[in-house]
């Protein structure tokens, strides 16, 4: 697939994604939530991550020649160097309207404007640099952890506190994140960066508990496998294993192992092993079609609701299996798995795509409201067309002979 340009992929699902986020500029900056119909969701907030992953998503769209995306990168860029800024003491607020919140900075949102910011410069968007730099220094002078080569989860408003928890999640963005930055800057220090943060949560942590990974640690990176009981269905951490982030693990720590030049062979296997076990966990777990949300490490299903991100991360990563040439059951899985996601979860009615179903099927809104996601239907639908690469972003590059390594 070296080579192919854009006008050989398909990309008509995409435009209507595409089509389907613009509304989310209707916010008074950034980019807004969208109800089940497309509409901006009223009074609510405008959030750093809906922001930074809508950005993320207009960049790369810009990046593939969808019309109508420049003006839209631009604005969120500007909202995420302006409103949603802490200038005087650096970081990112949760939201626009945070003096009502705890205003902690996060790693997670940090890690997303990173992504965003690398995927607006690289679509050419001069001004995303110094975002790049300020996320990567707040990276390097607060969320890092000298101790364990990982990041802190969150911090006060003034990073003079860390919370006494270590989360995959972030962490997780955080590697796509700085394989994003290190193509831009062409910083292969980065890369080691998020080679730290897989060799801790993956080749340690997830080897050593069945490849089942813990989400959740305390301040000295013991898993707390108990972390999150009293809220199984939290959106972001979860109780148990989370199957979604066990299929996104998989691809990346081969666009990992693809960007790095440090050869480690426990990666691919890290990444196979990761897949099956999701695969075997997740995918029709309680007799139902679909991929189950979470189980407990004893491998019972807790949350069976059906999310639209986890079916997407099984279609990137069994594609991605299939581009390492590393599983023989990955085919027939990104086929089964295509059919299901546009079957069961794309909205022929009001557009779009539902974000949540419940086990038979029927669109439900117990853990997700409306429709604010956009940032992994793109890597469902991009990523199966798309050689290897160290991100989506550097895919759809190579697929343009336009890549910067």
């Amino acid at each position: 697939m070296e080579g192919k340009g854009t006008e050989d992929l398909n990309l008509g699902e995409l435009r209507k994604i595409i089509d389907f986020s613009r509304g989310s500029s209707e916010s008074d900056v950034g980019f807004g939530d969208l109800d089940r119909s497309g509409k901006l969701v009223k009074f609510a907030p405008v959030s750093a991550i809906t922001t930074a992953r809508m950005t993320f998503c207009f960049a790369t769209a810009k990046i593939l020649e969808i019309d109508g995306c420049e003006p839209l990168v631009t604005r969120g860029i500007e909202a995420l160097g302006t409103s949603l800024r802490d200038s005087s003491g650096g970081g990112w607020y949760s939201s626009f309207d945070d003096a009502r919140g705890t205003r902690v900075k996060s790693a997670y949102q940090n890690s997303f404007v990173l992504l965003a910011s690398a995927a607006a410069e690289s679509s050419g968007d001069s001004s995303a640099r110094e975002l790049i730099d300020e996320s990567i220094r707040v990276i390097e002078q607060h969320f890092w952890n000298d101790k364990l080569g990982i990041l802190w989860d969150e911090f006060s408003e003034d990073f003079s506190e860390p919370k006494k928890y270590l989360g995959a999640n972030s962490n997780m963005h955080a590697v796509e994140a700085l394989l994003a930055a290190s193509n831009v800057l062409q910083d292969e220090s980065l890369v080691e960066r998020a080679d730290m943060i897989a060799e801790f949560f993956i080749n340690k942590q997830a080897r050593a508990h069945d490849w089942k990974l813990p989400e959740h640690f305390d301040e000295h990176g013991e898993p707390d496998l108990d972390y999150g009981r009293d809220k199984p269905n939290d959106v972001f951490k979860p109780y148990g294993v989370t199957i979604g982030h066990l299929f996104e693990w998989s691809r990346l720590l081969l666009e990992l192992d693809f960007a790095s030049r440090t050869p480690a062979p426990w990666r691919r296997e890290a990444s196979l092993a990761l897949f099956e076990t999701a695969k075997r966990l997740g995918w029709n777990a309680d007799g139902m079609p679909g991929f189950v949300y979470t189980t407990d490490f004893d491998e019972n299903v807790v949350v069976p609701t059906r999310l639209h991100w986890v079916a997407c991360e099984a279609l990137a990563a069994a594609s991605s299996i299939n581009s390492w040439s590393l599983g023989s059951s990955s085919d027939a899985s990104e086929t089964v798995w295509s059919s299901y996601l546009f079957d069961a979860f794309r909205d022929s009615k009001l557009g779009g795509w539902h974000h949540e179903l419940d086990p038979h099927g029927v669109p439900s809104e117990l853990m997700f409201q409306g429709k604010p996601d956009a940032y992994h239907l793109m890597h469902g639908m991009l990523i199966p067309q798309l050689p290897k690469g160290s991100g989506l972003v550097d895919r759809i590059q190579r697929s343009k002979g336009q890549s910067r390594w």
